[in-house]
């Protein structure tokens, strides 16, 4: 491996533009299912991954050091309090782990990039297609197809509302988003969406119905 000041400009540019296309190709993916790591920032880490591995060589080259596992130790230790910003706790559920390990994924591709091992950061950069597409298809099969609904609960003054229906929430835990509750005259309304497979929303429609000075309840734009 090159030391920086021996590369020419078209083989930093190539080096930059590869990170630039990996990050774009794995953002893509992220973005397309609305996950907190999108485009840019997937593109952001793997461009800055590189660009402080080259800059680390560089200094290195300057200062007649060369360690290339304190550049690999130093991203990878900053890089984890970025994915562990990702990672979120609802009820029993841990969201954002796939996110976070992308997060550190695309972190080491630049890495690779950046030290000039085209072969590791091109076959990691296929694979990590691989397993954030094609495995998602199998994942899902396993799990279930999970469906998200908005409910809109009614209910009359009898009993705190939202206790109750937090309680029935709890029976049936999984991802719940956009709970908003109103008043008008003497009765609540609560609207929140809950994604979860078919079984899991008939088991929290059922705990709903059940519930002390229900009104009523519906279930819409379930997709």
């Amino acid at each position: 491996m090159n030391p920086l000041s021996d590369l020419t400009i078209s083989e930093i540019l190539i080096r930059l533009l590869m990170s630039l296309v990996i990050g774009i190709v794995i953002g893509i993916e992220r973005e397309v299912h609305h996950k907190a790591a999108g485009l840019r920032t997937c593109v952001l880490i793997c461009l800055g991954a590189t660009i402080y591995t080259l800059a680390s060589i560089e200094f290195g080259t300057m200062a007649n050091v060369s360690d290339p596992s304190r550049i690999a130790a130093g991203i990878v230790t900053g890089i984890g309090f970025l994915g562990a910003g990702t990672i979120l706790q609802t009820r029993s559920n841990v969201h954002g782990l796939t996110t976070a390990a992308t997060i550190w994924v695309i972190a080491s591709l630049g890495l690779a990039v950046g030290l000039g091992s085209y072969v590791l950061a091109l076959g990691g950069a296929f694979l990590v297609i691989i397993v954030l597409i094609p495995f998602q298809l199998v994942e899902k099969a396993v799990k279930g197809k999970r469906t998200t609904c908005t409910y809109t609960v009614r209910m009359t003054e009898t009993g705190p509302a939202l206790v109750l229906i937090m309680q029935a929430l709890q029976s049936s835990p999984s991802e719940i988003k956009k709970m908003k509750m109103t008043k008008r005259g003497d009765k609540h309304e609560i609207i929140f969406d809950y994604t979860d497979i078919d079984e899991k929303q008939s088991k929290l429609a059922a705990d709903l119905s059940k519930l002390e000075g229900l009104e009523s309840i519906s279930a819409d734009q379930c997709n």
